[in-house]
């Protein structure tokens, strides 16, 4: 199990990334009213074939020349040892969608404390990239698109310490504006 919700979205961004997607569409919502939350990658990927989506969560698969592939298999234990689940959907040419299910308030739910992060970690790290994120808790949304809220950001390094400040400050203020840090 991983330590913090946000590294599963980064380990699934990164994997969506290496086969080649150029947008990645994070989505979460914290239902306190029916204790769930739900937490969506979706990217424009090449997809998966039937072969791999059927064997995308045996741990000892993997599509890179390694002996195994633990990211999505630790995502779906979370899930299921938490009261939810985890689906797949993909197709040859028309992407992939990973959506896992937690109970919101079960005692052994990683916690998701490092969105800023991940999404700094992934915004600045692929400048290229159109990077979307939708955060829904206690009724409030708080939206980011690096496309249109990171200045410069398909063509500015993501070394340039006016363009971290930059995405840090959008990042921060509206994780807060939803009751997140």
């Amino acid at each position: 199990m991983m330590e913090d919700l946000s590294l599963h979205i980064l380990d699934i961004a990164e994997n969506a990334l290496a086969a080649g997607a150029t947008r990645i569409q994070v989505t979460l919502d914290e239902d306190e009213k029916r204790n769930l939350l739900i937490l969506r990658v979706s990217d424009n990927g090449p997809g998966m074939s039937p072969a791999t989506l059927g064997r995308a969560l045996d741990p000892f698969y993997s599509t890179k020349g390694k002996r195994t592939g633990l990211g999505l298999p630790l995502l779906a234990q979370t899930a299921e040892h938490c009261g939810g689940g985890l689906s797949l959907a993909s197709a040859p040419r028309r992407g992939t969608t990973v959506t896992a299910r937690f109970r919101l308030r079960h005692i052994d739910r990683p916690p998701l404390t490092k969105m800023a992060a991940t999404l700094m970690a992934l915004v600045l790290g692929h400048p290229g990239v159109d990077f979307r994120y939708c955060h829904r808790r206690k009724g409030r949304v708080f939206r980011f698109a690096s496309r249109t809220q990171v200045p410069g950001s398909a063509a500015v390094s993501g070394l340039d310490p006016e363009l971290i400040a930059a995405v840090q400050k959008k990042l921060q203020a509206g994780l807060k504006k939803i009751g997140r840090t």
